[in-house]
């Protein structure tokens, strides 16, 4: 008798997959399709007839999907179970049964609601239900180091955490399929699936939005607010030991640095504000389309601000140049007058529109609380990015301001390394935020300072190199 056979008088194991929907669990399902010991179903396969019994804890023996494992000689079983508000159906019906065994796969809400808004498929509020519910499962089942599954460490290294399901479940999954669909995976990550044959289709998951999407927008900083306040450190929690060993790193040094410029603020939302208003006025002086003048200053700024603000200029006079050069683009008259009516027209814009990210303030002041030190290093001019700093509120918190406009060096050219000359500190008694890659990160661990790389529209990867963070108030609740 073989080994397959040997198994086939026991019935089969009952495991599960829980989740909230848009929750990247549908290529994890795909790939025990792979398995020849295992039937792939899916919740509603196991509704009853009146659609109202989601439970496969409860009567699993009951659901033809389990005959049709146990004819076919199944030892797994495997099922995915979209999390409910608590209105649809009662998560405690799914688990009463602990031989399901249920493994959590958390993503990060954040990146969940995103998707959830480009699909319409509901709200913050309900998100933050079906969340917590998800969690409460926890008390009710025995749990192991195995029981949670982060999406993200999932994605990032697919062999390691698709070997901790299967240590979860009592199942050995031949290398072959392991090796196979983790290469898939890590490619359809990259986009690139065509090598892979049939397992192509495994990765084409209806949880990711279609191309056409309809988006309602990106998320707004109170929406991530109200997702951090209520989930944020339920779900930092599944990151257990990285967490704890990013707090660490952090807690262990005397300075954070922060970039500022789509860091700490909105920069790129408020200049376009204030560009798209200066630009009207000139518009509506010289009859020129709004559209024109914007191509034709776009053009300016990449000309303008290549190797920008290391020459000791103040704002007024970039920004001169700029509508300038964009005035002298179309031959257009102008005087002194009306260049300083645009000069203020663009720094009341700006300032109007001026926003805070999510969780700089919290966590601005969870650091000040600690007894450490804040300096901004950022590029642009001294004095816009003071009366930046101080028209957001935040000028109390921050110890030093270093912009590649005093120091008369670019980030990417040296200027960490001379603010720490500056404050007479070393690279290890500094931590350093920011969202560009090649501006930020780059310089920054090229001058030894250990860095957190601010990537909000990216998964949070804390185990990455830089770590990666999509919001500060998941910094503020690590490092505190």
């Amino acid at each position: 008798m073989n080994n397959r056979q040997s198994h086939s008088r026991q019935p089969p194991q009952v495991c599960i997959l829980v989740s909230c929907p848009y929750s990247g669990v549908a290529p994890l399902m795909r790939l025990f399709t792979e398995h020849p010991d295992c039937h792939v179903t899916n919740s509603l396969a196991l509704a009853d007839i009146t659609g109202l019994d989601r439970s496969i804890g409860n009567s699993v023996t009951s659901h033809r999907v389990f005959s049709d494992c146990l004819a076919s000689h199944g030892r797994w079983l495997i099922s995915d179970i979209e999390v409910g508000d608590g209105e649809e159906w009662s998560h405690q019906a799914h688990l009463e049964n602990v031989t399901t065994r249920p493994v959590l796969v958390v993503r990060d809400p954040i990146r969940v609601l995103k998707y959830w808004k480009e699909n319409a498929r509901g709200s913050a509020y309900q998100l933050i239900g079906l969340f917590k519910n998800m969690f409460q499962m926890l008390e009710q089942v025995p749990a192991d180091a195995n029981t949670i599954i982060l999406y993200e460490k999932l994605i990032s290294c697919p062999r390691r955490e698709v070997r901790r399901i299967c240590a979860r479940w009592g199942m050995p999954l031949p290398d072959r399929i392991l090796d196979d669909v983790a290469d898939a995976w890590s490619d359809a990550c990259k986009g690139r699936l065509r090598r892979h044959g049939h397992l192509s289709s495994l990765f084409q998951s209806e949880d990711a939005p279609p191309p056409s999407a309809l988006c309602n927008g990106p998320l707004s900083n109170s929406e991530k607010d109200m997702i951090e306040e209520h989930l944020g450190r339920l779900y930092l929690r599944s990151w257990q030991n990285d967490a704890q060993e990013l707090q660490k790193i952090l807690l262990e040094k005397t300075w954070i640095g922060f970039d500022l410029d789509d860091t700490l603020h909105e920069f790129r939302r408020a200049s376009s504000a204030a560009t798209i208003k200066v630009l009207a006025e000139i518009s509506a002086k010289h009859g020129v389309p709004i559209e024109a003048l914007s191509k034709e200053y776009s053009k300016v700024l990449r000309a303008k601000t290549a190797n920008a603000f290391s020459d000791g200029k103040t704002s007024f006079d970039y920004r001169r140049e700029r509508f300038r050069s964009t005035l002298d683009g179309f031959a257009l008259p102008y005087d002194e007058p009306f260049m300083t009516e645009l000069l203020e027209c663009y720094e009341t814009t700006l300032v109007a529109s001026l926003e805070l990210k999510c969780g700089a303030v919290g966590l601005l002041s969870t650091i000040k609380n600690m007894g450490k030190k804040i300096v901004v290093i950022t590029e642009g001019p001294q004095d816009s990015q003071e009366r930046t700093i101080d028209a957001l509120g935040i000028g109390g918190y921050v110890d030093f301001v270093a912009t590649t406009n005093r120091f008369r060096v670019a980030k990417t050219d040296g200027l960490f390394g001379k603010v720490l000359a500056h404050l007479g500190i070393s690279s290890s008694d500094v931590a350093y935020v920011g969202d560009s890659e090649q501006r930020d990160m780059v310089p920054a661990m090229a001058a030894g300072i250990f860095s957190i790389h601010l990537a909000e529209e990216k998964d949070a990867l804390l185990t990455a190199s830089p770590p990666r963070i999509n919001t500060l108030r998941k910094l503020q609740y690590i490092i505190s």
